[in-house]
């Protein structure tokens, strides 16, 4: 069966209401289906949302939060400082420990007070060498040294001969006596200093040993001077022989 579309059917009917003189039916309101049956024509509008306000950020906190940040690289390097410091403190040269004692104090007024004629290292100058025994073969005793260091030359007189005979000194002027300047400890010190350092006797470097225990005991004092006009030998022997035998030099 066929089904007669609608206007034609409204387009018939209208024909025979008009041939049969009845009035023509009356067309049925036009049904509008809603796009959905229960959905309002237009959604209500959404009631506006008030934010509440932000709840207040503490000093420090803020402080924190807008502090800059490190960067990775920076941090990265601060790990490796304390490594990188150890390792330049390594290479620095340690300054040398000062040295104490007798010898010590003779390096020290060797060199202010002699190095200027015989040599920094004994080499000699305008004054006779030191080093490689020859100091040691000029005054074979280390008590003629120091009376020759504490008298000079003008007390022993020009064209006198000093130490031993077998090496022919002759007094030429020019060594002058220290007995006024330097205490005996500095006397004895310079002389042993010269034997011991820069002519490598090892009789004079124990000596020295002893005298710096004696002193640091407290067993004898070497603060005071010897008198240039009556100094002699024996009483330089006398105060080295008495640290010799105590210490069983």
């Amino acid at each position: 069966m066929t089904e007669i579309p609608e206007h034609l059917l409204k387009r018939a009917q209208a024909a025979k209401a008009k041939a049969t003189g009845e009035p023509a039916p009356a067309e049925a309101p036009a049904v509008v289906a809603p796009a959905e049956a229960a959905a309002p024509a237009e959604a209500a509008a959404p009631a506006p949302v008030v934010e509440a306000p932000p709840e207040p950020v503490a000093p420090y906190n803020d402080a924190a939060a807008s502090r800059k940040k490190i960067p990775w690289w920076a941090a990265g390097a601060l790990l490796l400082l304390p490594i990188w410091a150890i390792s330049y403190v390594g290479t620095l040269e340690r300054p040398p420990q000062e040295a104490t004692g007798v010898l010590a104090e003779g390096a020290q007024v060797y060199e202010a007070r002699c190095a200027s004629c015989h040599g920094a290292t004994g080499g000699g100058g305008s004054g006779y060498a030191m080093a490689d025994g020859e100091v040691l073969s000029t005054f074979p005793s280390a008590a003629d040294h120091v009376v020759w260091v504490a008298r000079g030359s003008d007390s022993f007189g020009l064209g006198n001969s000093y130490g031993a005979p077998d090496r022919g000194r002759i007094v030429q002027g020019g060594m002058p006596g220290w007995a006024d300047v330097l205490t005996t400890e500095q006397l004895i010190g310079v002389v042993l200093y010269e034997r011991a350092a820069l002519s490598g006797s090892d009789e004079d470097a124990a000596l020295a040993e002893a005298l710096d225990h004696a002193i640091e005991v407290g067993d004898l004092d070497l603060h005071g001077h010897l008198d240039p006009a009556t100094v002699t030998a024996d009483e330089v022997e006398a105060i080295l022989d008495s640290v010799a035998h105590d210490d069983g030099y």
